[in-house]
């Protein structure tokens, strides 16, 4: 039986930034909106789309190497949100189960800081990692094959890979800049 991946809107349902007050960045204007869900958020600047993932002091920090741990830490909480959904559908659509290999499950259920599936990853359940957990920023080989990559590099690289995984929707740019 194929993959099936969760739905967007199955994910969405359960998928929670952690963050009480995100709703306080939505408004009603801005050159950029996301969709989140059912929210629409709308900012000038790309980080300002980014509070709505990450908290709403993220485009009031200024200390450059704070801005992207602050991303990274989001990165690993929805890399290991989706890699669970993901795991959940596997398991309800039987590509996973009692005969799955030991390792295949180390693996999917590492935590994402740590996981390291080696230089292939080519289970038919694709794998969830953050980029800057392997080289060239870590000495871990950066896997190929049934990978699904979050990038926390700058603001733009974690958008693009948000709207990659299908957790938001870019509705409205010119281009997407680095603030």
């Amino acid at each position: 039986m194929p993959y099936n991946p969760p739905t967007k809107e199955a994910f969405m349902s359960t998928w929670s930034t952690g963050h009480t007050d995100v709703a306080a960045v939505d408004r009603d204007e801005g050159q950029f909106s996301i969709r989140i869900g059912n929210r629409e958020v709308r900012a000038d600047r790309n980080d300002e789309l980014l509070a709505a993932v990450i908290g709403q002091e993220y485009p009031e920090e200024q200390d450059r190497e704070l801005l992207f741990l602050m991303r990274l830490e989001q990165a690993i909480v929805l890399a290991t949100a989706v890699q669970e959904s993901i795991i959940a559908a596997a398991v309800q659509n039987e590509d996973l189960g009692p005969s799955t290999d030991e390792e295949v499950w180390t693996v999917l259920l590492a935590e994402r800081e740590t996981v390291d599936p080696g230089v292939r990853w080519q289970h038919r359940v694709p794998l969830v990692l953050v980029t800057s957990l392997f080289a060239p920023y870590t000495e871990k080989d950066r896997p190929v094959g049934n990978v699904a990559w979050i990038d926390p590099g700058d603001d733009v690289a974690m958008l693009d890979s948000l709207q990659g995984l299908g957790l938001i929707e870019v509705l409205e740019h010119d281009d997407l800049v680095v603030s």
